[in-house]
């Protein structure tokens, strides 16, 4: 029998399954990030093809799947499936209601729960958590009505998966309808991946010292700006203060567990009297005393031999009960070790550890460090401060969508921090988090558009080059090409020797001196026996001549082949479909000002 129980359970690995698992909204996590409703276009979390996605709709959406899973979504992982699913959900709809596609009642409730119809959904028989087959009607209906009654929503969130499961089906298939192949796409397949060409090349590769002058450089700038994008950023420059103890911490720690090892004596201020408090060595309840003075609790584990740590296996097991070992160091700790009982040849070892950290002092001494360097009022002064402090700085680009900034790991809070339009250039923030502090100054703001010349000045120098060496070498082989009847004239001409290439294919796109698909290309676009034109490939300059292309003869029927061309084009088209409306659509995203 079907319980309402194993539903619950059984729900959020299906839903997690077919992709939809949703994070779950936090109020507290909405404060730590800064966010305020406030924020943005006056609540207006983005527009998908002018449709507004709210703010608050979203993040009550967000609550409701959380109370869905019992809050066991991770926190901030994915509420980017919830933006996705509302892309999707806008951009696919238009496409459903232009073409009247559609999922009736009837059809729902037989994938839901296989109302007349053996073929309920996959995700259905999950959700269950039986084959259809297993499942009476009187089951079904005793389920449903607990849902119904007890937990609507859940029930209603399930029925909405099945519908855009199945409305993404019909509309997959009707895609995969119109994507046949003819008889010309197999012939023209065959002949591309059948046919092999033989030949010489001459080739000539760039001149990489070729000088070009400073005018040229600003005029291939100009004419192919749009080659040199800049996407918005901004630059931090960070100094990472790590809160460690030091050399004196550590002996404090030290002398603090050495004075535990002995007994001693001590003024009972009730009794008025001087007595003895049993030290480590001695005690009879070493359980307790682990458990008083350990940041760790008692280990009641008898260990056979090799089964201690390496730091006291050889030197505590053949010694007398009560025997103390320490303090050493392991594991960022201060360790005792004492032999506490043995059973044949298994012992038991009670420990106390202190962990290494650094003293109140220290942490305060490192704060104030910190803090001088946050008063920096510019980046000369924020790194003259990091070098006397012998502090290293790091430099990290952030983008408004980041959550992990480079060299400390997640860091949001920078990243709203440094997006925030109260915050100009040598703006500074300090961070405490404990273990370190971590004070940052934003150095640089990057508006998106095209960049500057200075910035891309290597590379545009490159492709000029190239192009004009191109030039160079084509006006040669034209030259070279007017007194030459084939190519071994023309490499004689030219002061080189030809090249020889074999079997070559379309699908290799390749030469003996690399990728070179337009080269490979010539070799078809010439009868055999001429001479093509100079050919601009990636490292050089070229001309080729054909010797000969090898065809094999076509099958008489393409059957089998236009239904293998048909099985690598209907996998496509699902995610290629959407990923083309997707990038047609009129998307603003406004998430990175709230979160």
């Amino acid at each position: 029998m079907i319980s309402l129980d194993k539903l619950r359970k059984r729900s959020g690995l299906v839903i997690a399954a077919i992709g939809f698992a949703l994070l779950a909204f936090l109020l507290g996590d909405l404060m730590n990030s800064g966010s305020s409703l406030l924020n943005g276009a006056q609540g207006v979390l983005g527009e998908i093809n002018d449709e507004v996605v709210d703010y608050r709709e979203f993040e009550t959406e967000a609550q409701n799947i959380d109370r869905i899973f019992n809050g066991q979504q991770d926190r901030n992982g994915l509420r980017d499936n919830l933006w996705s699913d509302k892309v999707s959900e806008i951009v696919m709809g238009e496409q459903y209601n232009d073409i009247g596609l559609m999922v009736s009642a009837e059809e729902l409730a037989g994938l839901t729960f296989g109302y007349k119809s053996a073929q309920m959904s996959s995700t259905a028989r999950q959700f269950f958590g039986a084959n259809a087959q297993d499942v009476s009607p009187e089951q079904l209906a005793s389920v449903i009505q607990q849902i119904h009654d007890t937990d609507p929503l859940r029930w209603m969130y399930f029925e909405n998966i099945i519908l855009k499961e199945r409305l993404s089906q019909k509309y997959s298939n009707l895609v995969r309808l119109g994507l046949v192949a003819s008889n010309t796409d197999a012939q023209t397949y065959y002949d591309e991946q059948g046919a092999q060409a033989n030949g010489r090349y001459v080739f000539k590769p760039f001149d990489t010292k070729i000088e070009v002058t400073e005018s040229e450089i600003e005029s291939y700038y100009r004419d192919n700006k749009d080659a040199y994008p800049q996407n918005e950023s901004r630059e931090l420059t960070l100094a990472v203060f790590e809160i460690l103890p030091t050399e004196s911490d550590k002996e404090v720690i030290k002398e603090q567990l050495e004075a535990l090892i002995e007994d001693k004596e001590v003024y009972n201020k009730t009794s008025k009297k001087k007595e003895i408090v049993k030290g480590f060595r001695n005690t009879l309840d070493a359980a307790s005393y682990v458990d008083t003075y350990s940041d760790g609790s008692f280990d009641p584990t008898f260990y056979a031999e090799g089964q201690l740590s390496p730091a006291i296996e050889t030197v505590i097991r053949n010694e007398e009960i009560g025997f103390i070992y320490g303090p050493y160091e392991e594991d960022n700790s201060y360790k005792l070790a004492r032999l506490n009982a043995r059973i044949n040849d298994s012992i038991q070892v009670a420990i106390i550890e202190v962990a290494m950290d650094a003293s109140e002092q220290t942490a305060n001494e490192i704060y104030a460090q910190a803090s001088e360097m946050a008063s920096s009022t510019d980046l000369s002064s924020f790194e003259a401060m990091a070098e006397e402090k012998n502090i290293a700085l790091t430099t990290a680009s952030i983008q408004e969508a980041d959550r992990n900034v480079s060299g400390i790991g997640e860091a949001r809070n920078f990243v709203f921090w440094a997006y925030n339009e109260n915050t100009a250039i040598n703006t500074v923030k300090l961070d405490d988090q404990n273990s370190r502090i971590i004070v940052a100054m934003l150095t640089n703001i990057t508006e998106e558009g095209i960049q500057n010349l200075d910035d891309v000045r290597f590379q545009v120098e490159v492709a000029v080059k190239r192009e004009k060496s191109a030039d160079v070498l084509k006006e040669e082989f034209n030259k070279a090409l007017s007194n030459s009847s084939d190519i071994d004239e023309l490499a004689k001409t030219m002061n080189t020797a030809p090249e020889s290439a074999a079997l070559l294919s379309f699908s290799s796109n390749s030469i003996p001196d690399g990728f070179e698909p337009k080269v490979v290309g010539a070799f078809y676009g010439i009868e055999e026996g001429q001479m093509s034109k100079p050919v601009v490939g990636n490292s050089g300059v070229y001309v080729v001549s054909t010797e000969g292309i090898k065809k094999s003869a076509a099958p008489k029927d393409f059957t089998s082949l236009k239904r293998q061309l048909e099985s690598q084009l209907h996998p496509r088209a699902n995610l290629e479909v959407f990923n083309a409306l997707k990038e047609m659509a009129d998307i603003e995203d406004n998430r990175s000002k709230f979160y």
